[in-house]
């Protein structure tokens, strides 16, 4: 048994679908994982997943058993090759283990993940995130009264009246508003995230992360909108605001761009990103209903996913705090070591994780 989070967590008897390498006792989801051929991307990610805490103890209790789908395309496999890694990583049997059920899985499902080729870590989160929220979409949302608001129908729309717990945690809502700089005439449309892609500015070898913030939401002019009530095209005003803030925010930092001097090359941004590891402030960006709403606005981070080198050749690595032990750890492929808090930003950040302040417990019906 483990204790996480205030949480304690019976570890259920290791799984033996993952190979196992140099058995040698570690602690307590401080388990490396093998490289298979350029899967530096994919451990990375899963190491920041398995370091959510309401997600590890879903999965080491047995718990997402009792809501899988078998009506979509990944027919349940996907979050049980997920649950069973994260076991592997949690039982501290092991210095490290091969992940080669998972791997093979998600090939089967998506070709690019199927070789050896290097791959994009943030693709392959989004791509997986959509996955396992097919495989546990079983909650069934009751319609609660007749009258709902805009954000709530879209948000129903997105889900078919049925939920999951990787919507509950991950899963947010954009308000994308259009307004017509000439009647002021109003136009609201929303849309539902699993992570946030900001722009680095442009020409700063260093930044802050509300700078990105603010590059995102600040608001931006179109032309040629069609006004509803002026009948024509008119300038306008396009403002985005988050509607529905998730429980575990992501922040994606788009470091590669085509390059139109370079035939459309690939080149990656290498700014050093100054961003808050507690009290990431997300109120100023929120809508005003969602800014009205009981849930925390605050956020502290909890891992990272880490790109060195460039497109041509890279390598990923990631920073976890365990909340655990409550301390900060590298995961670089097998290998896994101590790392100092001051440490955590660097210029290599490519995906950040925050959770609310306080954390939430995890709830389901």
């Amino acid at each position: 048994m483990i204790c996480v989070a205030g949480v304690k967590i019976q570890l259920p008897p290791t799984y033996n679908i993952y190979s196992s390498i140099f058995p040698l006792r570690r602690g307590r989801g401080l388990t490396g994982l093998k490289n298979l051929g350029n899967t530096c991307y994919m451990n990375s990610i899963l190491q920041c997943l398995s370091n959510t805490p309401q997600l590890m103890e879903f999965c080491i209790s047995d718990k997402y058993k009792n809501y899988i789908s078998r009506r979509n395309k990944t027919n349940g496999q996907v979050i049980e090759e997920v649950a069973a890694l994260i076991k592997e990583l949690w039982n501290g049997q092991y210095k490290c283990v091969a992940s080669r059920d998972l791997r093979y899985v998600v090939g089967q499902y998506q070709k690019i993940f199927r070789g050896v080729d290097q791959q994009d870590s943030h693709e392959f989160l989004t791509i997986l995130m959509d996955w396992l929220h097919s495989d546990l979409q079983t909650l069934r949302v009751p319609r609660k009264r007749d009258i709902i608001s805009a954000a709530e129908k879209a948000w129903l729309e997105f889900t078919k009246s049925q939920e999951s717990i990787i919507q509950h945690l991950f899963y947010g809502q954009i308000k994308s508003t259009v307004k017509c700089v000439t009647c002021t005439k109003e136009s609201a449309t929303y849309e539902c995230f699993s992570n946030l892609s900001l722009e680095l500015p442009a020409n700063a070898n260093f930044c802050y992360l509300h700078q990105c913030m603010d590059m995102y939401f600040s608001g931006e002019k179109i032309h040629g909108w069609n006004c509803p009530n002026c009948k024509t095209k008119r300038d306008a005003i396009k403002k985005l605001d988050i509607s529905k803030l998730p429980p575990v925010l992501v922040i994606h930092l788009k470091r590669f761009y085509a390059d139109p001097s370079n035939a459309g090359a690939y080149i990656k941004k290498q700014n050093y990103l100054q961003f808050p590891l507690e009290n990431l402030e997300m109120k100023p960006y929120t809508a005003r209903v969602e800014s009205r709403a009981v849930t925390p606005k605050t956020y502290q981070l909890y891992a990272v996913s880490n790109h060195y080198g460039t497109m041509e050749g890279g390598h990923y690595t990631a920073f976890c705090k365990s909340a655990h032990y409550g301390r900060w750890y590298k995961f670089d492929d097998q290998v896994v070591s101590p790392l100092d808090t001051s440490n955590v930003v660097s210029s290599a950040a490519y995906i950040l994780f925050y959770s609310w302040l306080p954390p939430m417990q995890l709830s389901i019906s």
